[in-house]
């Protein structure tokens, strides 16, 4: 079982990895090499980004698949009323 000191920074690893890497699909091995870690390691920080929507898994339950899940950006701004005729 990982620690907690060691969860986090395995977490801002995976999370950078996927955002320096918007386009990248990979499985487990493949971040077990990219990240120098084990997958019993890797696993549990993958489900908390999933959950937390940063990135997406792919539905093969064999082999699933890792990506970057982009964020839903605004293009839309409203702006205050008060702030119109300034």
């Amino acid at each position: 079982m990982m620690k907690k000191q060691e969860f986090i920074p395995l977490q801002m690893e995976c999370t950078l990895l996927f955002q320096s890497n918007p386009y990248m699909v990979e499985n487990i091995e493949g971040l077990e090499q990219k990240l120098g870690r084990k997958k019993e390691e890797i696993l549990p920080v993958l489900e908390i980004l999933v959950q937390q929507g940063i990135i997406q898994r792919t539905e093969d339950k064999a082999l699933p698949l890792f990506r970057y899940k982009e964020p839903v950006v605004t293009k839309d701004l409203e702006i205050p009323s008060e702030l119109e005729n300034t």
